[in-house]
């Protein structure tokens, strides 16, 4: 028996049937990633979910949790995630990358419990994380969206499992074992590629209010998705796999 049959289907049917796409390269690989990210554990404020006491000598998964509340119109202010990840978090990360081992940003809105939540992932120490953490809460910006009541609350949370601190500890269990050791390398590029994207933008822009450059902001990386992710970003992925065959979920508009 092969020990990836998933892999010995894909040959047969690309000796079979002409490759047409590369377009859909990344669609599981996406989907997996938010699957991957356990949810928060209940809470009723900030806190750092790390010990007093603890030496900060081993590397551990951090999340550092950003919650916003939907506006008036009951939607989304999905620019304050470019906020908070430039204004806040960039920063913090340039003074501490040293420090860090890896990190990745990831966002997320389902009308759940949760909600709108943006997350900072480190793997570090306990004691860089009480300094990242200190830092971030003393951020000028973090304060003005708790004045104007758009952070709904700022909290730690440590990955679960039995080792914390495993490069797979936050990738999705569905993945192969050896996906979920090397996916944490690509999304932390994938992430600093965002964040430049961000920086770009939002610096062409630096006249209007605060609010308003991030919406305008989020507004141009929408169109860059949606007209250079395809070749930038999803075919060059499919070349350094080959442009093998990918399995995916089909809709009639497709999202990722």
């Amino acid at each position: 028996m092969t020990r990836f049959p998933l892999l010995r289907t894909l040959r047969l049917l690309t000796r079979r049937t002409p490759w047409r796409t590369v377009g859909l390269a990344l669609a599981l690989l996406a989907l997996g990633g938010c699957a991957g990210i356990p949810s928060s554990t209940p809470g009723s404020g900030p806190a750092t979910a790390i010990d007093d006491e603890g030496t900060g000598t081993a590397d551990t998964w951090y999340y550092l949790r950003f919650r916003f509340p939907r506006n008036e119109d009951d939607e989304v202010d999905r620019h304050l995630d470019l906020l908070v990840a430039n204004e806040v978090v960039a920063p913090v990360l340039a003074a501490n990358r040293s420090d860090i081992r890896l990190w990745r940003f990831h966002r997320r809105w389902p009308r759940d419990e949760t909600g709108h939540q943006f997350s900072f992932i480190v793997l570090t120490d306990a004691t860089t994380l009480r300094r990242i953490d200190s830092q971030i809460s003393a951020r000028p910006p973090l304060r003005r969206l708790r004045a104007d009541g758009l952070l709904r609350e700022y909290r730690i949370d440590v990955a679960r499992g039995e080792d914390p601190g495993a490069l797979e500890a936050t990738s999705d269990r569905n993945w192969s074992l050896v996906l979920q050791r090397e996916w944490p390398h690509f999304i932390m590029g994938a992430s600093r590629m965002w964040l430049g994207l961000v920086q770009a933008e939002v610096a062409r822009v630096s006249g209007q209010d605060l609010y308003a450059r991030y919406a305008d902001a989020s507004e141009v990386l929408d169109a860059l998705w949606f007209d250079e992710g395809n070749h930038a970003l999803f075919h060059h992925l499919s070349a350094l796999f080959g442009y093998r065959p990918l399995r995916v979920i089909r809709r009639d508009v497709m999202t990722f």
